[in-house]
């Protein structure tokens, strides 16, 4: 029996990273990869993805190749420096499936259809094996540990799950480390993205939405539980990570860790439509970013605060009464609420619940993590544009941010990059005093 399980796609990396992974691991770690390519690489890409699986045959032996699939195999290796300990690496290599979307590729063994190439298909693939082998009973901790190959996994990152806890689930804290030493923080263009995650995140947590986590598909731990009950990854290219815990977070509570805090690449990439890597290539090629990058205009997570604040209230009182009496801004949020489609939620709710607090777990199941984004895009679409990061930055400094205070007045005369270095450190301590955080809407 494995004592825990790592999920882990692979896509172009160096095989440098499977030393890293082994690191921090205790003994009996099984690590299940999955090596896959997008139908857009090009051979050397598809070359690069399966140097991974011949550099465990080479540095460790093959204990087993499923007679379903020659494209998995069991690979036990020990660490350099430990000797004594074993690992075990679970590998999907799907870098050679074709195109046939007439069969299922599993139960056939048929090429995949090639819709499912994207790296929502890898981390399903391989979280659904981890969820096989927990019901067989051949793993023993219950919470399945999704991160992605160019991350680096620190000291305790597999003591900080507790096992016996309630939970749906864990997000770790991270960080973009930097590839050159220019910057103690990363790249310029990685500060800029990673201060609009964590003005979003901070923004939410202010507004007592109880959506305020990080949805980074390479910094959590989701219970088998309740990753089998939403269904698991949706097969997606892209923002896979957001739909699972969205998911999630209505069935079970997400704990926020302090400690300990993942290191991710800041690199630029093509790998996904949408996320990291293409924020970070999109900011290389602006030639004004404080003129160019855009920010969520503060007042949204104003608007959203009041609107949180409406929703209990709505059991035995109409909308337009509510949002009259508890906000300034009836009006507005009125408009925003009709085009996300509030009155059949509000409808349906009450029909479901017998008291005030069944009808909040309801409305706040329907008004989850996507349809908040909905709203704070509604918001910026229809009466609150965007702001640039250079108005964003200046905000703060004049103290004039409604739930970021202000910083060092360094911020008034230096370069780009010494104001989104300072601001990113100042925010980091921001949120980190705040953790541990429980979010739930039970």
């Amino acid at each position: 029996m494995f004592e825990r399980c790592v999920v882990i796609p692979v896509y172009d990396e160096s095989p440098a990273f499977i030393e890293r992974m082994q690191a921090p691991a205790p003994p009996n770690t099984l690590f299940i990869t999955v090596l896959n390519c997008p139908q857009s690489c090009t051979e050397e890409q598809r070359l690069s993805t399966q140097q991974s699986r011949q550099y465990l045959r080479d540095q460790g032996h093959v204990m087993w190749t499923s007679q379903r699939h020659d494209a998995l195999q069991l690979i036990q290796t020990q660490a350099k420096e430990k000797a004594q300990h074993r690992y075990y690496w679970l590998v999907w290599d799907i870098t050679e499936w074709c195109i046939d979307a007439a069969l299922d590729p599993i139960a056939h063994h048929t090429p995949l259809p090639g819709f499912l190439h994207g790296v929502g298909y890898a981390r399903k693939l391989g979280m659904d094996t981890a969820l096989q082998l927990l019901y067989q009973q051949q793993i023993s901790d219950p919470f399945l540990l999704s991160t992605d190959a160019d991350a680096i996994l620190p000291e305790g990152y597999f003591d900080a799950i507790n096992s016996p806890s309630p939970l749906a689930g864990y997000i770790f804290p991270f960080q973009h480390r930097p590839l050159s030493t220019e910057f103690a923080n990363g790249s310029v263009e990685s500060q800029i993205y990673e201060l609009s995650l964590r003005y979003y995140v901070m923004g939410l947590r202010w507004a007592n939405c109880p959506w305020a986590f990080h949805t980074i598909g390479s910094t959590f731990a989701i219970h088998g539980h309740h990753y089998a009950a939403n269904r698991g990854f949706p097969k997606r290219e892209a923002g896979e990570d957001f739909y699972l815990l969205n998911k999630v977070a209505k069935t079970g509570s997400l704990l926020c860790l302090q400690s300990p805090t993942i290191s991710l690449s800041d690199r630029a990439s093509h790998r996904v439509p949408f996320g990291t890597g293409p924020a970070i290539e999109r900011l290389t090629r602006m030639e004004d970013k404080a003129g160019e990058f855009m920010f969520y205009h503060p007042t949204c997570f104003v608007w959203l605060q009041e609107w949180m604040s409406c929703i209990s209230a709505l059991f035995s009182d109409d909308l337009t009464t509510t949002l009259e009496t508890r906000s300034d801004n009836a009006e507005e949020l009125t408009i925003i609420l009709n085009l996300i489609g509030i009155q059949k939620a509000i409808n349906h709710s009450r029909k479901q619940s017998k008291s005030a607090t069944d009808f909040v777990r309801h409305m706040l199941t329907w008004f989850d993590a996507f349809r908040t984004l909905k709203f704070i895009h509604t918001a910026r679409d229809h009466f609150l544009p965007s702001v640039t990061l250079g108005d964003w930055i200046n905000s703060i400094y004049s103290g004039a941010h409604p739930f970021v205070p202000s910083t060092s007045e360094a911020l008034h005369t230096s370069s780009l990059a010494s104001k989104t270095s300072t601001l990113l450190t100042h925010i980091r301590t921001l949120e980190h005093k705040n953790l541990p955080y429980t979010c739930s809407i039970k």
